[in-house]
């Protein structure tokens, strides 16, 4: 689902509670104060994190930075058609993992 960052505005980050995913974005929705939540960064089936460029959300997973900018331009690249709309997923993902 897509959030407009005119309608909402980012509260926090917090541990994913889904066994596939990260973190999750906290949004709240300017005029109702509705919660949205945003689950983002990958764990892999049998519980081990993907790797990222560099942790920068709440730094639980910096064990697995690294800092590779030829890995990181690579999955720049395969992700650039998602086009990191505002408060999307890979907009995220981008912003505090790549």
């Amino acid at each position: 689902m897509m959030y407009s960052s005119k309608d909402y505005r980012f509260e926090k980050f917090v541990k994913s509670k889904k066994k596939d995913k990260k973190y999750m974005a906290i949004l709240v929705h300017r005029v109702t104060g509705r919660k949205a939540r945003v689950h983002f960064g990958g764990i892999r089936p049998n519980g081990e994190p993907y790797d990222q460029y560099e942790d920068n959300a709440l730094g639980l997973y910096k064990k697995y930075d690294h800092k590779d900018p030829e890995r990181r331009r690579r999955w720049l690249a395969r992700h650039a058609t998602d086009g990191f709309k505002p408060y999307s997923a890979s907009y995220f993902a981008r912003r505090y993992l790549w």
